[in-house]
């Protein structure tokens, strides 16, 4: 059963990558345990866990502020996420993938080749990807027995909808960006990469997901250039 305080830390960390508090805002701790109608001890623990993510930053004599992050913190977390990721790559390779995580994996690219093999891309098709994208990269995570980086993998993920409300994956900026065309080419990426996995191929498994990180970290890179980046201090 979810607690208080983990209630309180999915709401506090939504509103945050939803941008109804903007970065820099101050979180007063009574003021939100009023609105959310809970004690203040939830509220407190609450806000020192979200610091721990990096949500938020803590002042002696002020206390806590949502996090400003810029353009160069979201291509800074990419670079992050395409080091470890590939390094996640390497250890399941190099342990050699076992028949649980294969047969997991094998359903993802199937569900990848059945929604680019139909003409449509709608939202339920983006929807869909989406979900297999997320799965494809945490199974892998998983996968590497390292407990270490699923949860920095998590918060590398969330830096970009910090600094821009265009970067929820359900905005029309978001879709411009990640055309069908180039989602498709992250799923042929993600055969390249599993079948290098299961040939135990640890070095060429890394270079390709560092890669395929690289691209989508580009093609999100030069598109904020052409559209503008806003910068928070």
């Amino acid at each position: 059963m979810i607690t208080v305080t983990e209630q309180v830390i999915c709401e506090l960390r939504e509103r945050i990558l939803s941008g109804k508090y903007a970065p820099g805002s101050h979180l007063h701790e009574v003021v939100t345990a009023t609105d959310l109608n809970v004690s203040r001890t939830p509220v407190r623990d609450a806000m020192r866990i979200l610091a721990n993510e990096d949500l938020l930053v803590y002042y002696p004599n002020r206390g806590y502020v949502v996090r400003g992050v810029d353009l160069k913190d979201v291509l800074d977390a990419y670079d992050v996420r395409g080091t470890l990721e590939g390094m996640g790559c390497r250890l399941v390779a190099e342990m050699g993938i076992d028949k649980k995580t294969k047969d997991a994996m094998d359903i993802l690219i199937s569900k990848g080749d059945e929604i680019f093999h139909s003409p449509n891309w709608g939202k339920k098709e983006q929807k869909s990807w989406r979900q297999v994208n997320t799965d494809f990269h945490f199974t892998l995570l998983e996968a590497s027995n390292n407990r270490h980086l699923e949860p920095v993998m998590r918060q590398m993920r969330i830096f970009p909808r910090i600094f821009d409300s265009r970067f929820s994956p359900e905005s029309d900026f978001f879709q411009s960006v990640y055309t069908r065309e180039q989602r498709l080419r992250s799923h042929h990426d993600h055969i390249l990469i599993l079948q290098a996995v299961i040939a135990r191929e640890g070095t060429r498994a890394e270079f390709l997901m560092r890669e395929h990180v690289y691209t989508n970290r580009e093609a999100l890179r030069q598109a904020m250039t052409l559209n503008g980046a806003p910068s928070h201090d």
